[in-house]
């Protein structure tokens, strides 16, 4: 079973942050990483804390030095939201929660049927919960439709219900983005900050991170359903660099062969790479 790990961050909301403006926000020191054995248990006694690994961190002093293991993917995560215009800031925050889902989705199709229901309560802890009022506020049902995929994979229904379960919570996710009209651009790229964030945090030498790797998968998978929704529009402004960005994208995916860890996971460089040459063919579609 994947170890249940919430990361701690000090954060603002998104609408005090859109008043700072992303130039002046800078990642905020680590308030520490509750260490815990992955049940959902832990997730539930911790979701009072609103803090987590989509945090946007208020101005603070520069941090000290990342912590081992996948503390400094949380900060790299952190920092793709201070890469991409405020205005986006939500609609980045809803598709970085769906990454949760979609992780958890391929976890529950490969009978993974517990740690499916722990990655959507991660998500919904580490992402949904520091800016719960604001997603509350602005988008209608996320937290409750996110909260039934759980309650029916906990509940042990069919195969069927849950699958429909996953779908209604996939389309309140599509309907909460397109009310949060964010750019489609924005997203992408803050998506792709945010895998290679975390990737950061699985490979070390004393022990890859199970957990972290199934993060970033999650954020890539969110990255790359982000890029498809948009992909029309995009190829419209420039057909041949939207070819080059599916084929980046496509790379990035295949870096991350299954839905847990494998025993030999690609190289930070080989994932840090991978995202930066589909944010390079990004940012060339205007």
């Amino acid at each position: 079973m994947i170890e249940f790990k919430p990361r701690m961050w000090t954060l603002m909301g998104v609408s005090a942050m859109a008043l700072v403006g992303a130039a002046a926000c800078q990642p905020g020191g680590e308030g520490g990483t509750a260490a815990a054995d992955g049940e959902k248990a832990a997730a539930s006694s911790n979701a009072g804390e609103g803090e987590g690994e989509g945090a946007k961190p208020a101005p603070a002093p520069a941090p000290a030095a990342a912590s081992p293991g996948g503390e400094s993917g949380e900060a790299g995560a952190a920092n793709a939201y201070s890469n991409v215009d405020a205005a986006s800031w939500l609609g980045l925050r809803v598709t970085h929660l769906s990454g949760f889902l979609l992780i958890a989705q391929k976890s529950f199709a490969a009978g993974q049927v517990d740690e499916a229901s722990i990655l959507i309560s991660q998500g919904l802890l580490e992402v949904y919960q520091p800016d719960a009022a604001e997603l509350d506020r602005k988008v209608k049902d996320l937290k409750p439709s996110y909260d039934a995929v759980v309650a029916a994979i906990d509940g042990k229904k069919s195969k069927s219900e849950v699958e429909a379960a996953f779908a209604k919570a996939f389309k309140v996710t599509q309907a909460a983005q397109t009310s949060a009209a964010a750019s489609e651009s924005d997203v992408i790229k803050g998506m792709l900050g945010i895998a290679s964030g975390l990737y950061s945090g699985v490979v070390h030498p004393d022990g890859n991170d199970p957990t972290e790797y199934q993060h970033a998968y999650g954020a890539v998978l969110a990255a790359e359903q982000a890029f498809k929704a948009a992909q029309g529009k995009l190829a419209g402004k420039d057909e041949k660099r939207t070819a080059q960005l599916a084929k980046d994208i496509a790379a990035l995916v295949a870096l991350f062969p299954g839905v847990t860890i494998p025993d030999a996971p690609a190289a930070t460089a080989a994932v840090t790479a991978a995202a930066s040459r589909a944010e390079l063919a990004l940012s060339g579609i205007r």
